[in-house]
């Protein structure tokens, strides 16, 4: 399954500015509340969503990779925004590291099978440090989309 499938090119931030987890969260979902993908006055409780299931277990994968997700009544479709940290943010990744790669998904709480197969697509991907490293050194989102679209 490709990523790119549910992540538009719109949904990319290629440097996003922010200092703690809840401030990536936050900016993800006012990506995705920016190209209409959440309704706006929906906004602040997909937040609490996301951070309430983060409160369980960090989605911080390790490897300098995040996939802060939940499923929600506020989306009708797989949605999914994307953010690159240059320096890292501490996340409370499983290794302890930084994380410098953001992949937030929102799914419709009925979206079992597509849902679990776009974390695992993601999961695989990121797993390749090749691929971490193009998406580091990349300059555009373009690149960065084209990097993402590959079958995993």
């Amino acid at each position: 399954m490709k990523i790119t499938k549910y992540l538009k090119l719109s949904q990319i931030s290629i440097d996003i500015v922010v200092q703690d987890k809840n401030s990536v969260i936050q900016a993800l979902i006012k990506i995705l509340v920016e190209q209409g993908q959440v309704p706006g006055d929906m906004a602040e409780d997909v937040i609490s969503a996301v951070l309430e299931r983060e409160s369980l277990t960090s989605t911080g994968l390790g490897s300098g990779v995040a996939l802060p997700h939940v499923k929600t009544d506020a989306v009708k479709q797989i949605c999914i925004a994307f953010g690159r940290s240059k320096p890292g943010v501490e996340f409370e990744a499983l290794d302890g590291n930084p994380v410098n790669f953001f992949f937030l998904i929102l799914a419709p709480t009925k979206a079992t099978d597509d849902y679990l197969r776009i974390l695992s697509s993601i999961s695989g991907l990121m797993k390749k440090e090749a691929v971490r490293t193009q998406l580091l050194e990349a300059k555009s989102a373009e690149e960065m989309h084209r990097i993402l679209d590959q079958p995993v």
